[in-house]
């Protein structure tokens, strides 16, 4: 039912007012899914697309050390994308009680040793000593966060940001905003949520 609405119903609206339902409809899966651990894995099987064309989209391998801002209680693609690639990845949250969830979810997931959950304010979290950095479509005040990592980030880093796109798949008028902080590279739809798309973002030189 949930995807009937987002592919059939959901892309005649406003992207942008879509986002904001959509961002609250992961917020309470999540918290609904930390309390029932026996069907955490259907939310990772709808990460598990997405984060994998991530990975080709942003050619991400084991060597690269990776930045995921906006984390939740359920880091489900940080944990992912240790257990696809081997990948060191710093994951963070200004929720505090989501981080201490989140700690749980990688000790459960066996990637303790490869995902580390912090608690911190991405607005001030130095952006330098990654290679990727992605950005949850759930971030809030993304254009200043947007806004720091283009001034912090290292020359080669690559960007993935999850937003809504408009209801031909491109990005929103509402984000054109972007082109004047980074290069844009390219944009994958993710199937399994027909408004949600990645898109690769690059320093401006």
């Amino acid at each position: 039912m949930a995807r009937f609405f987002v592919e059939k119903i959901g892309i005649k609206l406003d992207p942008h007012k879509f986002k904001k339902f959509n961002d609250l409809g992961f917020i309470i899966t999540e918290k609904i899914l930390i309390k029932l651990q026996k069907l955490s894995h259907l939310y990772f099987h709808f990460y598990e697309e997405m984060t994998q064309n991530e990975i080709s989209l942003a050619n991400i391998s084991k060597d690269d050390v990776i930045l995921h801002i906006g984390s939740g209680p359920i880091p489900t693609t940080s944990i992912l994308l240790a257990k696809k690639v081997g990948a060191q990845v710093t994951s963070i949250d200004n929720n505090l009680h989501s981080v201490k969830q989140a700690i749980y979810c990688v000790k459960e997931a066996g990637v303790a040793d490869k995902v580390q959950i912090k608690y911190a304010d991405a607005n001030s979290f130095p952006a330098d000593k990654f290679d990727v950095i992605i950005i949850s479509h759930g971030t809030r005040a993304y254009k200043e966060l947007l806004q720091h990592i283009s001034q912090s980030m290292k020359d080669d880093a690559r960007v993935i940001f999850r937003t809504s796109s408009s209801p031909t798949g491109e990005i929103a008028k509402e984000d054109l905003f972007i082109k004047d902080m980074f290069k844009m590279d390219k944009i994958v739809k993710q199937k399994k949520n027909a408004l949600l798309i990645s898109i690769l973002l690059k320093k401006e030189k």
